[in-house]
């Protein structure tokens, strides 16, 4: 009888069982969510939180005016308190805290910055600059119309809806046939606010409203004045909310 071979094949039998090395996620550069106050004055050192993402490297802080001599000092890194359910990329995570020295003849308005770190360069923030002698810090407790702050033409109120259904009240003298304007500026600056702002006459009479604006969540209100007297502007958020985040600066100018 004729000897047979067999011939045994070896063949590589798949893990189903393993799992899928994951990949390393690229470190990515700082991200800028807000500076906190939104406004800052030359002439005088300035503490500054600026709220983001990726902020634990950073090492550097960047003013895109070249002509702009900045002096700042980063006092401290860390985490940053993020509402329950809400949305890192809205509030951020990390905050940075600075000194920031401005020189007494910076020019009022808008300068950009960027944060650089380890792992590369943020996109531009904005910082406001008031000069020092108009700019003004909103004072608690002026939650209803009897503790209505003064409130003065040309000026900016520093302030924030620090809780849930908090209201700012302030007070401001009118003549008739005067147009003014009340304006908040926030949403643009990364706040959280969406600015609801409402004047009434000194009877506690609404004489006008305003929710949106040309600039998103930020309330701009345009109102004719009818009569000499004492008037209550109210500013508070749209949907009652609040916190550390909900920051505004308001401005009324006449014209």
């Amino acid at each position: 009888m004729p000897a047979c071979g067999l011939v045994f094949l070896f063949l590589p039998i798949p893990s189903f069982g393993a799992e899928k090395k994951e990949e390393k996620k690229a470190p990515e550069p700082p991200s800028i969510v807000m500076v906190l106050p939104l406004a800052i004055s030359p002439g005088v050192t300035n503490k500054v939180k600026i709220r983001g993402q990726n902020l634990t490297n950073v090492t550097e802080v960047r003013f895109t005016n070249s002509e702009l001599h900045v002096e700042y000092t980063i006092k401290s890194k860390g985490k940053a308190e993020v509402p329950k359910d809400a949305d890192v990329k809205k509030f951020g995570d990390a905050q940075i805290d600075l000194q920031i020295t401005l020189p007494t003849n910076a020019p009022a308005g808008l300068t950009g910055f960027t944060l650089v770190s380890t792992n590369g360069e943020s996109k531009p923030g904005t910082i406001v600059i008031v000069p020092s002698g108009k700019l003004v810090q909103e004072k608690e407790s002026n939650g209803s119309f009897r503790e209505a702050q003064p409130l003065e033409f040309g000026k900016f109120y520093l302030g924030s809806i620090g809780e849930a259904k908090d209201v700012d009240v302030f007070k401001i003298q009118c003549k008739a046939g005067q147009m003014i304007t009340a304006e908040v500026q926030a949403a643009r600056y990364g706040s959280s606010l969406d600015a609801l702002l409402t004047l009434y006459d000194e009877h506690g009479h609404q004489v006008a409203s305003s929710d949106d604006s040309e600039y998103g969540s930020d309330a701009v209100l345009h109102v004719k004045i009818s009569h000499d007297g004492a008037y209550l502007l109210s500013l508070m958020d749209a949907n009652d909310k609040g916190g550390a985040t909900f920051v505004y600066l308001l401005s009324v100018k006449s014209e």
